[in-house]
Parts: structure tokens; C-alpha cells; sequence
């Protein structure tokens, strides 16, 4: 008995052994499953930490630069990139840069008309004039345009453009307080100072940075300041609106404003024929802009034809040589010999000259439309009707009230498949005056067939 009463007793303290073993056991992987909990705890914390961290610091890098992201968009610039897109923190290739550079220069898409096209690889064109006109010394090639560009080197490319195609603009100096301004070479200097100097560049840090690459958001800087500070996005010399008094109510209907012109004029409304198919000026100069010289070289010299008419001189073949270029179809012929016989028969003589409102170019949805200021003259006349060509145009006589006139006038303009330009229709004149009740000029009413022979 007492045998195995000893061995129940040693099988217990086993029992009891092994269950203590257990429970350490259970202890041991309780706490290993905690040590890993924290571990991957604190390793999630970190990451997440870091990852703000590296958002907040990119955020700042960053949020200078976003502002040019929609003027991009505005100025039809940003689809220049490869991608169609000017996000702010892309970086760039050497390809992109040089065609951004010379687009913004150029102010267009394509630059075909006067450089060799090439399609070696994909920008070949645009780094190819670069590299003739002398913009940039090293060699691009198949092997390295799409390579990550540095910051100073698209500096340079515009530094080297605005010194090419944009001589009224001098080289300007300014001390500079850069910590990394002496790393650079000499010509590089003289560049950063002068982007500096004319704006190009809003330093805000006491280093550059030039030797890093560029991204998306500084190039949108470089190149939405080049534009509107050497005004290579407008017409001819017109500085572009910035004074916030003269900026219209309307301006986001435009790409731009000109400083020259009232915001009165950009405030008139537009003629919308058809909503679903309108295109303001703003919209209509993403896909337009590079017709804008030709379109108003068209309307102007159109205008100033039909503004500058002597008794004297004209005969049927001449008027008609001085608009054919500007018209997609031949004026009419009738029309024409009855206003040259009209002229002559009155001895009429108008003195005026056209001038475009710019950038008041839009499509009412059946038509692009034209905003024209003509100003002219009626030096001689024997009679106030249909003074000028296009008053014979809608059938309707028109009285003109008074010698001298000033009125805005939103005129048509067509184009054709196939062609290269923009050209100007026969439209009648008094249908796209703005001002119709003060312009001076009187439209005889319509009458209806059946009105006109109930008063016979």
C-alpha cells in the first residue's frame, strides 16, 4: 500500500511538473505573441510615420508649384508632356524640356512649319531645332533624350531661347545671395541671375538646387513666367492684363487679358447659337491658338479693305483682289458689281482702320465669332444707305446716322476641311454689331411677303 501510495504520489508531482511546464510554455508564446504584436505594431506606426513624414515634407516641396498646374491647362501648355499631363511632381525628360521650352518661345504645338521634322525618337523635331538654333551644346540622341534633365539645364535652354528668338529682352544682372551660386559655370550664373532678375524664377530657399532634377512643377514656373513676362503668348508686344482693377467679371471666359484694353469690352456677352456646341475663348484657345496670328492678320487686313474705300479708284476686279485671299469662298459677284456702282453713283469715300480685341475668339456653336473694334470714317457721300460692302448683304437697306463711327462688331469666320487657315465669311455687317441700339447705324425692318401685298 505504502508503495503505491508513493507512486500515486510521484505520478501527481509529474502531472503537476508537466502542467507547470505547459503554463510556461503558454507564458513563453504569450509573450513572444505580444513581442511580435509590438514589433509589428511599432513597425506599421514607424512606417506610417515615415510615410506622413515623407508626404508632408514632398507636400511642401510641392505645394509651391501647383498654382501654375491650371494655367498650364489654360495656356493649352500641359499637353506638351509625353503623358498629356503637367502634374506638379513628375519629373521631366531632356526631350520634354526642350519642347516645353520652345513652345512656350513659340507660343504653339507644332513647330513643322519652319524646322526639319524628324521622328527619329519621340521629341527628334524639337530637340533637333534646339540643337541647330543653337540652344543647347550637347548632344541628344536616340540613347539619351529621355533621360531625367537637371534643373540648371533647362535654366539654360531658356536663358539660351529668350537670347535667340527674343532679342528686345536684354541679359539683366542682380546680386544674388545663393549659398550654391559659385558651383555653377560662369554662363550658367549669368542665366540664373537673369531669369531671376526678369521673374522667371521666384527663389524662395538661399540655394538652387540646380543639380537635381527637375520636376514637373518648377518647368510649369519656368514656363508660365516666361510667357506672360516676355508676352510671347500674345499677338504683337500687348502686355498681358495683371492689374486686378482691370480684370473683366468675366475672365474666366478668356486665357488672358490684355492690359491695353477696357474690361468693358472683354465684359460684352458673347452671341451663343448653340449651347451644347459653344466654345468660349478660353476653351476655343487650347485648340485654336495656334491659328490666333493668322486669324487676326485675316480679320484686320479684311476690315481695313472694307474700311478704306474711294469712289475715285475702286472697279469691280480690284475690290474683289483685295479680299479674295481673306474669304474661303470668292465674293459674289452680283453683290459686288452693285456696291461698286453704288460707290461710284454716290461718290462715296469711308477712311477707318480694324483692329481685333484679343483674345476674343469663340465659337457660338454654328460659327467662330471674331470681337473687331472698326473705327471709321464717311468722308463723302450722296447718300446715308449702305455705306459699306456688307450692308448688301441681308437684302436690308441700312441708314447711317452719323460721319463717324466706333463699334464693336463679333464677326464670323469659317474654316474647311482640309485647310490650313481660318477664313473670313460674307456675313452681313449690322447682324454681329453688339451695340445695335447706339451704334449709329439703322436696319430697315422686315416685311413679310404677305405684309407687302396686303398694302399694295
Amino acid at each position: 500500500m505504502k508503495e503505491d501510495k508513493k507512486v500515486n504520489n510521484n505520478k501527481f508531482k509529474l502531472e503537476a511538473a508537466k502542467k507547470n511546464i505547459n503554463n510556461e510554455k503558454i507564458k513563453i508564446i504569450f509573450k513572444s505573441k505580444i513581442t511580435y504584436i509590438v514589433i509589428i505594431v511599432t513597425i506599421l506606426i514607424l512606417s506610417i510615420t515615415t510615410f506622413l513624414l515623407i508626404l508632408y515634407v514632398n507636400t511642401l516641396k510641392y505645394k509651391p508649384y501647383i498654382r501654375y498646374e491650371e494655367k498650364m491647362k489654360i495656356y493649352g501648355f500641359d499637353t506638351m508632356y509625353n503623358n498629356k499631363s503637367a502634374k506638379t511632381d513628375e519629373l521631366v525628360s531632356k526631350g520634354e524640356a526642350l519642347k516645353l521650352v520652345l513652345a512656350a518661345t513659340f507660343n504653339t504645338y507644332n513647330i513643322s512649319d519652319f524646322a526639319v521634322e524628324n521622328n527619329d525618337y519621340l521629341n527628334s523635331t524639337w530637340t533637333e531645332y534646339a540643337e541647330s538654333a543653337g540652344i543647347i551644346k550637347e548632344d541628344i540622341n536616340p540613347d539619351n533624350f529621355n533621360a531625367n534633365v537637371k534643373y540648371i539645364d533647362v535654366i539654360s535652354y531658356f536663358e539660351e531661347s529668350k537670347k535667340k528668338f527674343l532679342e528686345n529682352y536684354p541679359i539683366k544682372d542682380i546680386d544674388l545671395k545663393l549659398k550654391d551660386l559659385s558651383i555653377y559655370k560662369n554662363e550658367e550664373q549669368i542665366a540664373i541671375k537673369d531669369m531671376v532678375a526678369n521673374k522667371i524664377i521666384e527663389l524662395v530657399p538661399n540655394k538652387l538646387n540646380g543639380n537635381e532634377y527637375i520636376f514637373k512643377g518648377k518647368l510649369n514656373e519656368l514656363v508660365i513666367n516666361f510667357v506672360e513676362q516676355f508676352n510671347t503668348i500674345t499677338n504683337s508686344d500687348e502686355k498681358i492684363n495683371i492689374n486686378p482693377e482691370k480684370i473683366p467679371s468675366n475672365s474666366s471666359q478668356y486665357p488672358y487679358t490684355l492690359a491695353s484694353v477696357d474690361k468693358e469690352i472683354y465684359e460684352k456677352e458673347f452671341t451663343v447659337l448653340a449651347e451644347n456646341d459653344y466654345y468660349s475663348p478660353a476653351k476655343l484657345y487650347t485648340y485654336k491658338k495656334d491659328h490666333y496670328k493668322q486669324v487676326q492678320t485675316f480679320a484686320e487686313e479684311y476690315f481695313n479693305n472694307l474700311l478704306n474705300i474711294d469712289y475715285n479708284t475702286i472697279t469691280v476686279e480690284s475690290f474683289k483682289e483685295s479680299l479674295r485671299t481673306y474669304l474661303i469662298f470668292d465674293l459674289n459677284q452680283t453683290f459686288c458689281e452693285n456696291y461698286v456702282k453704288h460707290v461710284k453713283d454716290n461718290k462715296i469715300i469711308i477712311n477707318g482702320s480694324a483692329k481685333q480685341i484679343v483674345p476674343v475668339f469663340y465659337f457660338d456653336g454654328l460659327s467662330y465669332r471674331i470681337r473687331m473694334k472698326l473705327n471709321f470714317e464717311i468722308k463723302s457721300s450722296n447718300t446715308k444707305n449702305n455705306i459699306i460692302y456688307l450692308d448688301f448683304i441681308s437684302g436690308l437697306s441700312k441708314t447711317y446716322e452719323k460721319n463717324n463711327y466706333e463699334i464693336y462688331v463679333d464677326y464670323y469666320l469659317t474654316d474647311a476641311i482640309g485647310a490650313n487657315n481660318i477664313y473670313m465669311e460674307e456675313f452681313d455687317l449690322y447682324g454681329g454689331i453688339i451695340d445695335k441700339k447706339n451704334c449709329g447705324i439703322i436696319e430697315e425692318e422686315y416685311k413679310e411677303i404677305n405684309d407687302v401685298e396686303e398694302n399694295k
